[in-house]
């Protein structure tokens, strides 16, 4: 930001700051939500051989995703979730929106965290 010779901020330099604000601005409010998304993919990929090995039921399967999915903070229901569990197969398929407020934009963000593992034998 540099100083018109009168010592008064430019246009130029006001606009400069108010976009690094708007940007900043909004980056705290998009990336925990992308963090959060992050989490929870990272979970079900994890928990799925175990679900697989442990012979774990779609319902059961659903309320552990769904629990995780509050822990946080993320607006992911029950019929956003899908599970399909039987001895050889375990899928899980998440489709879900957060509302981000911009105090200027309403942004809905799409996330769709899936996780699939199947058995050798």
């Amino acid at each position: 930001m540099r100083l018109s010779d009168s010592g008064r901020i430019t246009l130029k330099g006001l606009l400069t700051v108010a976009f690094f604000v708007a940007l900043t601005y909004s980056g705290a409010k998009i990336l925990p939500v992308y963090v959060d998304n992050f989490e929870l993919q990272d979970y079900i990929q994890s928990q799925t051989p175990y679900w697989l090995t442990q012979r774990i039921t779609a319902d059961a399967i659903r309320k552990t995703v769904l629990a995780k999915a509050q822990d946080l903070d993320l607006p992911v229901e029950e019929e956003d979730v899908t599970v399909e569990a039987n001895q050889y197969k375990v899928s899980i398929v998440i489709d879900y929106y957060v509302p981000v407020d911009l105090k200027v934009y309403l942004l809905q963000l799409h996330f769709t965290p899936s996780s699939e593992n199947k058995s050798i034998i």
